[in-house]
């Protein structure tokens, strides 16, 4: 599969790297984009890195699914984003896969995505999800085509449960087999 994963300055180091290190080993294909208008972003922890490529530099028809780690770039940078909403809205209507992670499930929330559906998010955003059904207690949650996660400490989990929702139950099992050197 061909996933999208979005990257601004301050997102957390953890949910993006851990998330696309699951799916690469995974095999599938993730291109990381930029929505700062340059390459090199800045996250969380200030070690700066360099991504594929710019929003602006491709067409999201070529994609599967989107992910959206989280971390202050998620609500301080990409609310005010002219792409995100359309993005979120493009593969949302498209029925592909939309995934967040730790406060990122906000900007899917905030547009009304949730309603009627289970979702997480990082406690204190809950606030921002328009609708749905908040379930705090859970890591992880995947309703239809939308994957949330609470926190940097499900990134793990966060990736084996987009590669399932690609791939099957199984594929997932072994795939977390060798993750865990089994």
């Amino acid at each position: 599969m061909k996933l999208l994963m979005l990257f601004v300055d301050g997102f957390e180091d953890t949910e993006a790297i851990g998330t696309l290190d699951v799916l690469t080993r995974g095999g599938d294909e993730v291109t990381c984009a930029s929505l700062m208008k340059r390459k090199e972003i800045t996250p969380k922890l200030g070690r700066r890195i360099v991504v594929d490529t710019c929003i602006e530099d491709i067409s999201l028809k070529d994609f599967d699914g989107l992910v959206i780690p989280g971390g202050p770039g998620s609500f301080r940078i990409m609310p005010n984003n002219p792409y995100i909403d359309a993005i979120i809205n493009y593969f949302n209507d498209e029925h592909k896969l939309v995934s967040a992670i730790c406060a990122a499930p906000h900007l899917i929330g905030r547009l009304g995505l949730l309603k009627n559906h289970n979702f997480t998010v990082h406690p204190g955003f809950e606030g921002e999800c328009i609708s749905g059904n908040y379930l705090r207690e859970l890591g992880v949650v995947r309703d239809d085509n939308i994957i949330t996660a609470k926190s940097m400490w499900y990134s793990l989990e966060f990736g084996l449960a987009i590669h399932e929702y690609f791939h099957g139950k199984e594929s997932r099992d072994k795939l977390q087999k060798a993750c865990q050197g089994e």
